[in-house]
């Protein structure tokens, strides 16, 4: 039978429908993606998540302190590193800057500097860094007419990534708002928390748990780990654990003896470096700066490597021949060959501060620049270090 209603009829019947339907059950129609809120304790449920929180971030913080890590390490993101180069924009044009690569940067205590010379250092060694781009970097910057101390190792500073770009000078010219009060935020929980230390997150910690090895699959074993803790002022140290822990000092003496293996440097090479250094050297001079150089300790089998890749009459000799530098090599002084290296490439903290004390004293009686510009206070107004010529 044929229907009488048309469809604009079942349109306008529903819709009323809908408009009457409310008014008759007594409710309100929906608006928007308003839900009801279930009637739970809710003031319970924030108390045991917060309880349950709480003990979880204590038992994670008891673990780690348990596996050596310490309050008060501040790691060294490259937001400290932007903090510290700073410095030497707002300071005064002779500051003293340390340049390197990992060495330089836990061989140096920089209170033993301070107490020596009267002038703080301002840390800018880099860990795993070839000091070349960050040395031209001063070299264009016309406000500065300090003193460089670079301190090196042959590998760092004749290494392939010489002309690269740190990520540390991309880092400084683009860093947000937000990265530098996440720094400071980080540095303030840092003080407190030792779980913070981002060399030991949860999902690094999976990465270097001693799974079923599967054949032809590279292990984290030879992956750099924590080798280093640091405080205020980038103030960095071999990590105290490395002296003690069997299992991760030999994991970074298999790290570095891999990573330094290799054929001798070529001269080209040497031949290449040491004019660029000059070039930047002599820039920072003509503005009444000054260039010195630094040879940490190194020993065992990785010192006999760095021996035959880079004969030191060949390589650091002739860098300082080319560049008219002064530079403090271990080698000369027995004093600091008789110091501690526990992982065969950085020093105990202990040795660290006796090294830094030994050359030190060596620059205050060879580098003018730096003896003429000594403000702290000595018996006779000269130093002497054991050893010296």
């Amino acid at each position: 039978m044929h229907s009488s209603i048309s469809s604009s009829d079942v349109t306008e019947a529903r819709a009323l429908s809908f408009q009457e339907r409310p008014r008759t059950a007594g409710i309100q129609p929906p608006r928007g993606l308003e839900r009801p809120v279930p009637v739970l304790p809710w003031l319970r449920i924030l108390l045991v998540v917060a309880s349950t929180a709480l003990v979880l971030v204590s038992a994670w913080e008891i673990e780690m302190r348990r596996l050596g890590l310490r309050a008060g390490d501040l790691d060294d993101e490259r937001g400290y590193w932007t903090v510290e180069r700073r410095k030497v924009d707002a300071g005064p044009r002779d500051s003293v800057v340390i340049l390197g690569d990992s060495r330089i940067l836990l061989d140096t205590d920089l209170d033993t500097w301070q107490k020596l010379t009267g002038r703080r250092p301002i840390q800018l060694a880099l860990l795993g860094s070839n000091a070349q781009p960050i040395l031209h970097d001063f070299a264009a910057d016309e406000h500065f007419a300090g003193l460089l101390v670079i301190g090196t190792a042959e590998f760092s500073y004749f290494g392939n990534d010489g002309n690269s770009v740190p990520a540390v000078l991309n880092y400084i010219r683009t860093e947000s708002p937000s990265q530098r009060s996440g720094i400071r935020i980080q540095k303030t929980l840092s003080r407190y928390f030792a779980f913070l230390d981002s060399n030991y997150t949860l999902f690094k910690l999976l990465e270097r748990h001693k799974w079923p090895e599967r054949k032809g699959v590279k292990g984290p074993y030879i992956d750099v780990w924590k080798i280093s803790e640091s405080y205020d002022d980038r103030q960095t140290y071999l990590w105290e654990r490395i002296e003690r822990d069997d299992y991760l000092r030999d994991q970074s003496r298999t790290i570095w003896t891999d990573f330094f293996a290799g054929p001798p440097v070529k001269a080209a090479t040497v031949d290449r470096v040491s004019a660029s250094t000059r070039s930047d050297i002599d820039r920072i001079r003509a503005r009444g700066g000054e260039v010195v150089w630094v040879r940490p300790p190194s020993g065992g089998p990785l010192l006999d490597i760095e021996r035959t890749r880079y004969p030191r009459a060949e390589v650091w000799d002739k860098l300082m021949h080319d560049t008219a530098s002064f530079g403090v090599h271990f080698e000369d002084y027995p004093a600091m060959q008789q110091l501690r290296c526990p992982d065969w490439s950085h020093l105990s903290r202990r040795s660290a501060t006796a090294f830094t004390d030994a050359y030190v004293r060596v620059l205050l009686e060879r580098v003018e620049w730096l003896r003429v510009r000594n403000t702290a206070d000595t018996a006779d107004g000269r130093l002497k270090v054991k050893g010296l010529p």
